[in-house]
């Protein structure tokens, strides 16, 4: 069987991490809170997204192009940020799932190098699977709103 030497992709996980926390647009309102998981007493808000698998774009091809799909959660804390309201922020929330899908949306043909240069990748595109979608979050009173995308990306 021949082999082409094509790279496997890069971590998703980091790839996107990386094309999130280069946009002003978006760290702006979380600074770098973005993460896999949600930290107990976060700082709000807070961004959260995990892999939630992907597919081989085209699995006959001798390019290793994948499509990796992210459900993410924009966390907001209680109106005007300082625990003085009993109500979620919903509007908080809010903007930082648009803010996310803004630069997701704009998106086209970006290089990601980590900062060790250790992982390199070409995106391709991201694509908006879900868009956002309020949850109670009675548990934390926390305003949410779920969302997710796709990105198509390669090792460069």
């Amino acid at each position: 069987m021949p082999t082409t030497g094509q790279k496997v992709p890069p971590d998703a996980e980091i790839v996107f991490r990386k094309f999130l926390t280069s946009k002003t647009g978006i760290t702006d309102l979380v600074n770098n809170r973005i993460a896999t998981r949600l930290p107990r007493d976060a700082d709000l808000p807070f961004l959260v997204f995990i892999r939630a698998g992907g597919i081989l774009t085209r699995p006959s091809s001798q390019a290793h192009i994948q499509s990796s799909i992210f459900p993410m959660i924009a966390y907001a804390g209680q109106w005007g940020g300082d625990d003085t309201k009993a109500n979620p922020d919903y509007g908080g929330a809010m903007t930082v799932a648009n803010a996310v899908i803004q630069e997701c949306f704009n998106m086209e043909n970006e290089y990601i190098i980590t900062d060790s240069s250790a992982t390199k990748a070409k995106i391709y595109g991201i694509d908006i699977l879900q868009m956002p979608t309020r949850v109670e979050e009675v548990a934390t009173g926390l305003g949410r709103y779920d969302f997710s995308v796709g990105m198509t990306y390669r090792a460069v």
